[in-house]
């Protein structure tokens, strides 16, 4: 297809995004509580490209299994595709009128979120013990937590009653009363506890993480083929009532080709991002162009950007940590053409961790240092960092002679392969050597493998504010068996500092300007290379009814599929 041809098929697809798509049932109904309405019905099949190790949203990690959190798991709040919160598990919203939650004159605070009644999907009661069970958890050291945020704000969890759950806090936090995804999600006591006493060494592995999972969401687990799919089934005793399908097909495909086939053949029913993206869009928008036999939802909020290796690794090549070779890379590299390419002109060049439609994005964007595609001025910096080129189509080398090689890592997902290819020839032009290595399926979940690469890696990370994730408190760890999601263990004091206090100050002109203040000092020491917004897509049947995308605050695209339907 010509490359003009495509924008315009992409603008075309945003715009018929906004009007195609099925009608929604507006998600503050749903908290409000079971409607009178008939019960669930109809089979949803699905394709998703990356299989689970396990179902619990606090030991797992991996690009696009925030979907399966959201099938089985549930939290206390959540939020719709506005960024507005609405109570979960929780009865209301705490808030500082109603007297749930206290801000004492030293900093520290109190939430008290009062549980709807509900219970397991083995039907033993959920209450407020299984909070106070897993804030223990979450906080032990021993364990392979995927990440200690916010539990470690918190200087303890009780169970007033049953249902009344009490959170103390160290330090004034933004979201002390509407925790959500992956934040002191329920553990199961009557299920695990005994584990943790006593077999603490193999608590978070075994089938009660995988195929006899039991959780709290709105589906529950009823078949798990491993390297197949997975079955599950419509659970009536939900805290928001039983959601409207009966059974989802959730089956595993992660070659980008097989899911647009599947989809467009009807075998599934609905795919989306990470495992297709704006290129499969089009192909999908020509393929039902005039049959109206789907619809397509288009909206951009992860970054991808480059992680750069601070950590002593095997084959680490130490010039990345030079802040005039970072520097140096990131005016190298074409980051308009990159995204012109790698979105089919849909995305853009990134330059701060913000989502783009984030009320403070404009400021952040006017603040931030910029590094434009100039390859001269890349060149003057390699020079001042001692790295020079006899001639233009030599490459670099240093007073010893030794080369400049910087190593790029990725995955094939999102288009790392072509992202990385274009990069080491952007970089080539400049006189840095570089190889790319393709991390294999079998290895992206081995996190000591994935955190030791020798230069850079390519990666991306959905950008609300509780999710920056380059500060000291998430550099992986053998203690924490590498768990992490600052995976060149950058650190920086003062970032550390902004971060803490943008997440801690509660007065709204404040925290804002921490905020810009964060990403300001993030480009300046560049601990990562922004790059570019990806397109990110869902594309579903017409039968289907409910998706909406991800929403503003939180990843995945099943945040509400208790409201999906199929409607023959």
């Amino acid at each position: 297809m010509h490359p003009g041809r495509l924008r315009i098929a992409l603008i075309g697809l945003a715009l018929l995004t906004a009007c195609a798509a099925p009608g929604q049932r507006p998600a503050d109904q749903a908290a409000s509580g079971p409607a009178q309405a008939p019960g669930p019905r109809g089979t949803l099949k699905i394709a998703w490209a990356t299989e689970p190790e396990n179902l619990h949203s606090k030991m797992a990690a991996g690009s696009g299994l925030n979907e399966f959190f959201w099938v089985f798991n549930s939290y206390l709040t959540y939020f719709d595709f506005a960024g507005v919160s609405h109570p979960m598990l929780a009865r209301e919203i705490p808030s500082q009128e109603n007297g749930d939650w206290v801000v004492n004159p030293d900093g520290t605070m109190v939430t008290t979120y009062r549980l709807r009644e509900t219970r397991w999907h083995d039907g033993a009661p959920l209450t407020a013990h299984d909070y106070v069970f897993g804030f223990e958890v979450y906080l032990d050291p021993e364990l392979p937590i995927r990440d200690r945020v916010p539990e470690n704000l918190m200087a303890g969890v009780e169970a007033a009653d049953d249902y009344t759950l009490v959170v103390r806090w160290k330090q004034p936090y933004i979201g002390a009363n509407t925790l959500s995804f992956q934040q002191l999600p329920p553990l199961p006591r009557h299920i695990a506890e005994q584990k943790y006493r006593t077999q603490k060494a193999n608590f978070a592995y075994g089938d009660d993480w995988t195929t006899e999972f039991v959780g709290s969401g709105p589906f529950r687990l009823e078949r798990w083929v491993p390297g197949s799919l997975m079955v599950a089934r419509a659970y009536s005793d939900w805290a928001l009532g039983a959601p409207k399908l009966d059974t989802i097909e959730i089956r595993f495909i992660s070659d980008t080709r097989t899911e647009l086939a599947n989809i467009l053949a009807g075998e599934v029913d609905f795919v989306s991002s990470p495992g297709v993206r704006a290129p499969e869009a089009v192909v999908a928008r020509e393929q039902w162009a005039g049959r109206a036999e789907g619809y397509i939802r288009s909206w951009s909020r992860q970054p991808r950007y480059l992680a750069f290796q601070f950590r002593e690794v095997p084959n680490w090549q130490r010039a990345v940590t030079d802040l005039r070779v970072r520097k140096a890379l990131m005016h190298a590299t074409d980051r308009d053409g990159l995204a012109e390419i790698l979105s089919q002109g849909f995305g853009k060049a990134a330059n701060a961790f913000i989502v783009p439609n984030d009320p403070l994005a404009p400021e952040v964007e006017r603040a931030v240092a910029k590094y434009p595609y100039d390859p001269g001025r890349a060149s003057a910096l390699l020079a001042e960092a001692g790295w020079r080129r006899q001639d233009a189509t030599a490459p670099l080398s240093n007073s010893a002679g030794q080369s400049l090689d910087i190593d790029i890592w990725t995955t094939p997902d999102g288009g790392g392969e072509q992202e990385a290819t274009i990069l080491a020839d952007n970089w080539k032009a400049v006189g840095v050597r570089s190889s790319i290595y393709i991390i294999p399926a079998a290895r992206q979940r081995d996190l000591e493998h994935r955190v030791s690469f020798p230069a850079v890696s390519t990666t991306a990370r959905s950008a609300p504010l509780d999710n920056f994730a380059f500060t000291s408190a998430h550099a992986p760890t053998a203690e924490a068996r590498w768990q992490g999601a600052n995976r060149g263990s950058f650190q920086d004091p003062e970032v550390d500092r902004l971060f803490n206090l943008a997440m801690t100050t509660l007065g709204d002109r404040e925290r804002s300007r921490h905020i810009i203040e964060l990403h300001t000092r993030m480009s300046e020491v560049l601990g990562i290379g922004m790059l570019l917004y990806h397109a990110e897509v869902l594309i579903a049947r017409n039968r289907v009814q409910g998706p909406v995308g991800e929403v503003a605050e939180k990843s995945g695209v099943s945040w509400n599929i208790f409201e999906w339907e199929v409607t023959d």
